[in-house]
């Protein structure tokens, strides 16, 4: 099925001139993807748009893949790397080779709405040279990957409402080309290099534009210790950028002592958004709070820990 899906989206790219001349690029870095890169290929190889698109998945796993992956989908360029690196070095390197005008992020764990390359066209041509959409959740019938999304991607839920924004998840993420060339590219960290990639957007003047309706569906987490071990790394590199930038929550960087206030200020902040939103996700916010609360305190512990090693190595 995947393999049919490719071959008619190439042959739509030839009827508009995608192959000759794409106006998009959609970029993807891969490690380990497993059965997730033939959804998530399947479904942006599907879409239902005239604007004209090409799709380059940067993978860095130990065993090279490509070779099996081209076969099924021949319209995707894929590039290889021989040893791991982070999402941000492989989009960077995506972004490089990328022929569209702009260069639009997804992840190999998500699954992409048939309309989402449209969308995320038309808000482009309202302006907006940085534009990112929505976060479904793609593990609903898992406790813990609901979790996991309610407490990582409550900001970009689809019923929240189109407008702007300081800053995107990568997984979901369209640049114009010349943003790159006034701000750089992304920084090579494990955690957070999207949002230190927004600061420096909208420090150089650029609007951030979020679509609601252009949506993928995330596959999060389904296992306790590994949501609740990336909820920690995610801490750690938020302490990073906060120690860095002047971004929400910088003023814990300066009274530390707070820093235990950390679930508390965003339960709170979660469950407004929430409320405003969509009631229904606030029920479930409610339902899996027991979760989402450990996965605070995890992130809280995070958080100290990148304090502590981003305060010695500037001390130092």
């Amino acid at each position: 099925m995947a393999k049919q899906q490719a071959q008619i989206s190439l042959a739509d790219a030839e009827k508009t001139g995608a192959l000759a001349a794409p106006q998009i690029s959609v970029v993807i870095p891969s490690y380990h993807p497993g059965e997730d890169i033939k959804r998530c290929l399947s479904s942006v190889l599907a879409q239902q748009t005239r604007v004209a698109y090409e799709v380059i998945v940067v993978d860095s796993s130990e065993k090279d893949l490509t070779p099996e992956w081209r076969a099924t989908f021949p319209g995707v360029r894929f590039i290889h790397l021989k040893q791991r690196t982070f999402p941000g070095t492989a989009r960077n390197l995506g972004a490089r080779e990328a022929a569209g005008e702009y260069v639009t992020f997804t992840d190999t764990d998500c699954v992409i709405d048939a309309h989402w390359i449209e969308e995320i066209w038309q808000a482009h041509q309202r302006g907006y040279q940085v534009v990112g959409g929505s976060v479904n959740n793609g593990t609903p019938d898992s406790y813990v990957g609901t979790a996991e999304y309610l407490l990582e991607f409550n900001e970009m839920n689809p019923w929240m409402p189109g407008r702007e924004v300081q800053a995107l998840p990568s997984c979901n993420l369209s640049i114009h080309k010349k943003v790159f060339e006034k701000c750089g590219y992304l920084e090579d960290a494990e955690k957070g290099s999207d949002t230190l990639f927004c600061v420096k957007v909208t420090s150089h003047g650029f609007k951030i534009y979020f679509a609601p309706k252009a949506i993928v569906t995330h596959r999060n987490r389904r296992v306790r210790e590994k949501y609740l071990n990336n909820q920690r790394a995610l801490g750690r590199g938020s302490a990073g950028i906060r120690m860095k930038t002047n971004r929400p929550g910088a003023f814990l960087t300066k009274f530390p002592f707070l820093i235990p206030l950390i679930p508390a200020l965003r339960s709170l902040a979660i469950g407004k958004r929430l409320l405003r939103s969509r009631l229904g996700l606030f029920g479930k916010f409610c339902w899996h709070y027991p979760l989402i609360f450990a996965g605070l305190w995890s992130y809280t512990s995070g958080f100290w820990e990148g304090y502590r090693k981003a305060k010695r190595k500037n001390d130092g």
